[in-house]
């Protein structure tokens, strides 16, 4: 109790609170920047940000509606408790680093069959509603709201729907100009002043995902109720809700509910070190030493467009073996292989063109991990059968495809998914599925996430531009791992640019396509061209086989949303870097302090004096730096600049890699 009065009387100088409003407690973070009040107006509970004694989020209150009871709307807590946390958290799957600090301050509101748990961090706060009951209930609606103070620049991913792909482009508009009748999928980024607010949610189970409505100036939460009927849509692809029950869930009340996340930022750099969505999430606290990140083969994208070989390519077994074949050769730790192996609505049908079994015995004999696309519906109702027949042939993963929804039955699918994957050993990679939310905490098989407009628009679309691959890393990639699945040997600019399925390229450079593997974050990530296109681009293929997909240190660089970003990565004594522009012409300098002592040596891809107008123009350069060198690096439109920096080996020594 004394901790807490200290609290309250250190807080209540910094953040005053207007007259209407009742001030029930306050938490600063660990450096103080942060601070939170909560607040009653005679009605229900609110809360307000400051960040350096500036309001961030004004007034917005927190309720939840459950049994027809309104949580938050009790005048007075039972009790208020103070806590929180500085801690190491490793990761059982690294993805920045291989731990992170979990450092927090903490208050709680106790009320009659439930409490207010709110959270400070030195990047973000948050809160959430903790049921303490063991009965059952209803929970009807959530009274989710951020509000600002002014008109802000904003980042949203509008959609109309509640069922939708989560693929979106990012529309950049002031608050003011956001229509009302759409909602945002999260995370949304606010610009207030010089701050950098991102709003997202952590820990979801069991309930429903978030959306938000714009409202002028901040966003109210919008959820999908809990489906009553479903039927197909787009053929057989998807299940859509066609009817809805009157609450979001039915569920046991000795719970905790998903955090509602503010992340707040001095610059767009610094959100590229945040982990808070992680640390908001429940931990595993099962065996996953077998999980194994890597680099992935993939058959879709690149339309299985080999060539130069003795068999006619396609979805059949000589291809397959010929993929197995070249990523054992070249040190890729797995092979996808998307649609096509079996009956499109049934998983246990296989095609008769490929002898699965065969193709997992001879991956399983050169080291090479196979990986199964399968559509969810197939999944759901296949569960047990599907996972069991290919765990018997050594399946090391699966990517499921299509759910499109984030109500709370969908929710619970990914958790089944998620536990029968463990139960085989098996990694998950989610398509046409919502960004992450903490869950590959608790499971850290699921590796990656869709969630994003992604490499392959490019097939069908001019969608994913330079500029948003310039955003997303800000946004989408701040929640979890992205699978963007790059690499494009055929790369144009706008003017070159053209749509072909067949044979598709990525807009921008060469070397904006190598960047994103030190850039973009993502355990497993994908080697979307074909063997074909690598074995005619050796040397840009020898860098992309370098990149690890896990990290030992990560170090932001610079970064600006939609126009560049650079990122420097350690793995054992290698550093890698990245950078990236948008649309525009750039000059950028990279700043070489975050090596050691000593010399090392850099080989460096850069756009190549032509890159405004092929993309595919490169140059690849060896020169020896130290920590003191500062590098000028010129960028073209949708350019890169991408490099391995190693030790420089004494005398008499050498090295294989």
């Amino acid at each position: 109790m004394k901790s807490l009065l200290t609290c309250l009387l250190l807080l209540a100088s910094l953040c005053p609170v207007a007259a209407k409003e009742h001030r029930v407690a306050s938490v600063a973070s660990p450096d103080a920047k942060n601070i939170v009040n909560i607040l009653y107006d005679g009605q229900t509970l609110h809360y307000e940000v400051f960040r350096n004694e500036e309001r961030i989020l004004a007034p917005s209150p927190l309720t939840m509606t459950v049994d027809g009871r309104i949580w938050g709307s009790d005048a007075r807590p039972n009790e208020i408790s103070c806590g929180g946390a500085d801690r190491t958290e490793r990761f059982v799957v690294a993805r920045k680093y291989p731990s992170v600090r979990d450092s927090y301050r903490e208050v709680s509101l106790h009320y009659s069959g439930y409490r207010v748990e709110v959270r400070a961090y030195n990047d973000g706060v948050a809160y959430r509603f903790v049921g303490t009951t063991g009965r059952e209930g209803c929970v009807e609606r959530e009274g989710v709201a951020y509000a600002f103070d002014a008109d802000c620049p904003s980042y949203t991913l509008l959609t109309g729907n509640l069922q939708n792909w989560f693929e979106e482009n990012y529309s950049e508009r002031m608050l003011s100009e956001l229509p009302s009748d759409s909602i945002s999928i999260t995370p949304v980024l606010v610009r207030v002043g010089r701050y950098g607010v991102l709003l997202a949610e952590a820990n979801l189970y069991d309930y429903p995902g978030l959306y938000l409505r714009p409202t002028g100036r901040g966003f109210e939460g919008v959820q999908a109720a809990y489906p009553r009927k479903e039927e197909f849509f787009d053929g057989t692809n998807k299940i859509y809700a066609t009817e809805r029950e009157p609450y979001l869930v039915k569920c046991s009340l000795d719970r905790a509910f998903p955090w509602r996340v503010t992340g707040i930022f001095d610059d767009d750099a610094s959100i590229l070190g945040s982990e808070l969505i992680y640390l908001l999430s429940d931990k595993t606290r099962n065996d996953y030493s077998w999980v194994r990140p890597g680099k992935v083969l993939w058959d879709w994208w690149n339309h299985n467009n080999i060539y130069g070989v003795d068999f006619k390519a396609g979805i059949n077994t000589a291809t397959y073996l010929y993929m197995v074949d070249f990523a054992a050769e070249h040190g890729i730790e797995y092979l996808l292989i998307d649609e096509g192996w079996s009956e499109r609505d049934d998983l246990l049908t296989l095609n008769p063109e490929v002898d699965m079994p065969a193709v997992c015995r001879h991956a399983a004999e050169k080291g090479v991990g196979i990986m199964l696309w399968a559509k969810w519906i197939n999944v759901d109702r296949q569960l047990d059968e599907a996972f069991e027949m290919m765990r018997s042939w050594g399946v090391k993963g699966v990517k499921i495809d299509f759910m499109d929804r984030n109500d709370a039955k969908m929710v619970n699918f990914y958790e089944r998914v998620a536990r029968k994957a463990e139960e085989c050993r098996m990694l998950v990679d989610f398509h046409g599925s919502y960004p992450n939310e903490g869950m590959r905490a608790k499971y850290p098989l699921l590796m990656t996430r869709e969630g994003v407009v992604g490499l392959e628009y490019n097939k069908w679309s001019d969608r994913a531009t330079p500029r948003h691959d310039l955003i997303i890393p800000f946004l989408r990639m701040w929640v979890g791992p992205m699978d963007y699945t790059p690499g494009a040997m055929l790369n144009a600019q706008r003017e070159s640019f053209r749509v072909n399925a067949v044979e598709p390229m990525s807009q921008g450079t060469r070397v904006h396509q190598l960047a994103m593997y030190v850039v973009y974050e993502s355990p497993l990530q994908m080697l979307s061209d074909s063997p074909t296109k690598y074995l005619e681009n050796p040397e840009c293929f020898d860098f992309l086989k370098q990149v690890p997909t896990v990290w030992d240190e990560t170090r932001p660089l610079f970064g600006e949303i939609g126009r560049n970003i650079g990122v420097a990565r350690r793995s054992g004594d290698s550093w890698f870097v990245g950078i990236m522009s948008g649309d525009t012409l750039q000059n950028v300098t990279l700043d070489l302090s975050f090596l050691g002592n000593g010399n090392y040596v850099m080989t460096a891809f850069c756009d190549g004096v032509n890159a405004e107008v092929n993309g595919r123009d490169y140059k690849c350069f060896g020169q020896e730096v130290t920590a003191a060198d500062r590098i000028p690096v010129a960028l073209a439109t949708g350019g890169g600049f991408a490099a391995v920096i190693r030790p420089k080996m004494d005398s008499g020594e050498h090295s294989d890699r």
